[in-house]
């Protein structure tokens, strides 16, 4: 008679892959919960950043928003006196070679409060290599956007204050009741000068006058440049002129700077006349005749 209480072969057996049943069940579950592929190839490259915004490992990365890896593991690193956090990304084989060595990674948001994740951007450098850095961009999240929001408002505040206390030009445009008086004012001229411009303007290019002649007439031109052209040289002449009268070195200088020169010629200019008026009269007196 068997004892019931033996332990049959088959019983153990059935134990033996019960158990061995529930370990792989273990591993694939940790494989799974992971993220990561156990029948492919990894490649990790590395990111490096001060503030990694709430990611946490496990979480997927992305290239173009498609998942081809998770972050591994993340740790505490130390680099000129600054403490930064170095973050895994373990790639899948297969999508690795997207990834450049001058690819640019971002930390984003799945939502507005989603869970955070890696998302790559590539560029055209070579292929990255295992344990390779990628640089890491940031991008503005909500608090960025809302700390900025803030700072806005706050500057909007502060402008508001100024013009309603007369400060500055333009509190003193909304204050000053003259001031904006007398810059009404200067618009309106400055509109009526140039509504008279746009008129001179067309009447120069569309009218009868000497202007649209000078304007549109060529030869015209050419004939008031060649005019003006001599007025200028007969101008030069003119002032070399008057710059030898007011050199006393010529004669025509030294009669207008020397009082007795100019003195002396006209008494002998007036002695030569009178000799002349006295010639007409009596032609005897100085010149005489004889047939024999």
């Amino acid at each position: 008679m068997k004892n019931p209480n033996a332990l049959k072969w088959s019983d153990l057996r059935t134990g033996i892959f019960f158990i061995l049943g529930i370990g792989f069940a273990a591993y694939i579950g940790l494989v799974i919960g992971k993220n990561t592929n156990m029948f492919s190839g990894i490649t990790t490259v590395k990111i490096l950043s001060r503030d990694v915004q709430s990611l946490a490992e496990n979480n997927f990365v992305s290239v173009s928003g498609k998942k081809i890896g998770t972050v591994s593991k993340m740790n505490f690193v130390t680099h000129n006196d600054s403490l930064y956090v170095v973050a895994d990304l373990r790639l899948k084989q297969e999508y690795a070679v997207l990834v450049t060595k001058d690819s640019k990674a971002t930390i984003k948001s799945l939502g507005v409060l989603g869970d955070k994740y890696v998302d790559i951007k590539t560029g055209k450098g070579p292929p990255v290599n295992e344990g390779d850095f990628i640089a890491l961009y940031s991008e503005d999240g909500l608090a960025n956007i809302a700390s900025k929001a803030s700072l806005t408002f706050e500057k909007i505040n502060t402008m508001l204050d100024k013009l309603n206390s007369g400060k500055g030009m333009a509190g003193r445009l909304i204050s000053d009741e003259k001031m904006g008086a007398e810059l009404a004012e200067t618009i309106s001229s400055l509109k009526t000068t140039t509504a008279e411009l746009s008129a001179l303007s067309k009447k120069a290019s569309q009218g009868n006058g000497l202007l649209p002649k000078l304007l549109n007439d060529k030869a015209m031109a050419k004939n008031t440049e060649e005019t003006i052209e001599h007025l200028n040289q007969t101008t030069s002449k003119a002032e070399q002129l008057i710059s030898k009268l007011n050199n006393d070195k010529g004669t025509l200088g030294q009669l207008s700077s020397n009082p007795a020169l100019y003195n002396n010629l006209s008494h002998t200019l007036s002695s030569l006349d009178s000799v002349l008026t006295d010639l007409k009269s009596r032609p005897g007196r100085y010149v005489k005749f004889s047939l024999f």
